[in-house]
């Protein structure tokens, strides 16, 4: 690994890491812990045996508190002193915020807010402890989400739920969180890491072109006109369906048979029930 972090613990576990943040006492996100964590998230899109990243805490009391409100407060005061005729350029996204080609999760093992929520919402999915709690509670000390909350919420719970939360800043606890569709799953807190790990490990199974083009038409496509989204996905359908991995699985398939739908459907619940299985395996 060339980077040295100073805000995470690495793990690896074949192609998953697991990064672990740590800035005790709260776990304040801030712009140190942004851009080093930018760093590691680039390294996983660089690093060809990698495939899945899962962030979480090494605190077991808080996930992230929020970001660093001293800073703004800074940031601020000199607004105050020097506005600037035109608003400061704004960087190019990188690490999980420019969407780049490979899975990034979030496994939230406890209580998070502001940045934190903004962070998680970054990431491709959430799994959250059934005892954890979100808010997006910017409002509260008269400022909004400028971490992309009120761009990436609002397209995944819906315009009005957003609206209340943000304008409210309420707590939602995971199965909440699931139910509007703010986490991708809500999972009892001793079973967080195995479940998060095992949905990894599948993902990390996934062809991995297959994966980031199919991200890349979700993440652009939605900000397209259809004609322009479909035009790009038949594009990034040409480039895989003659890329010789996807040849290689698709002449096993036809090889083998193609199961009929009533065959299909048992093969499924099978992996599931095996899946349900390991998990009950495991402490």
């Amino acid at each position: 690994m060339a980077i040295k972090p100073r805000f995470f613990m690495v793990e690896k576990e074949g192609r998953v890491v697991v990064w672990k943040f740590y800035n005790p006492p709260n776990n304040i996100w801030t712009g140190e812990t942004h851009l080093e964590f930018n760093d590691l998230v680039e390294e996983l899109y660089a690093d060809p045996e990698m495939r899945v990243g899962i962030i979480t805490s090494a605190m077991p009391d808080v996930f992230i508190l929020h970001f660093d409100v001293g800073s703004l407060v800074k940031s601020g005061e000199e607004l105050q002193k020097n506005t600037p005729a035109q608003p400061a350029e704004r960087p190019k996204p990188r690490g999980v915020y420019r969407r780049g080609p490979k899975v990034v999760i979030a496994a939230i093992n406890a209580n998070l807010s502001g940045g934190g929520l903004e962070l998680a919402m970054a990431c491709d999915f959430r799994f959250m402890a059934k005892n954890a709690a979100a808010a997006q509670g910017e409002v509260n000390v008269g400022i909004l989400p400028g971490g992309g909350g009120t761009q990436r919420m609002t397209r995944l719970v819906g315009l009005p739920k957003a609206m209340e939360l943000m304008l409210t800043g309420r707590r939602v606890f995971a199965d909440e969180a699931e139910r509007i569709g703010l986490i991708t799953r809500a999972c009892e807190p001793m079973m967080l890491m195995t479940e998060t790990m095992n949905f990894a490990k599948a993902m990390a199974e996934r062809p991995p072109l297959a994966v980031a083009h199919i991200k890349k038409c979700i993440y652009e496509g939605c900000d397209m006109p259809i004609s322009q989204g479909l035009e790009m996905e038949r594009t990034l359908f040409q480039e895989l369906v003659k890329s010789e991995e996807a040849m290689t699985r698709m002449r096993a398939y036809v090889s083998t048979g193609q199961p009929s739908p009533r065959q299909r459907i048992q093969l499924e619940l099978e992996a599931v029930q095996k899946q349900w299985e390991d998990c009950q395996k495991k402490p």
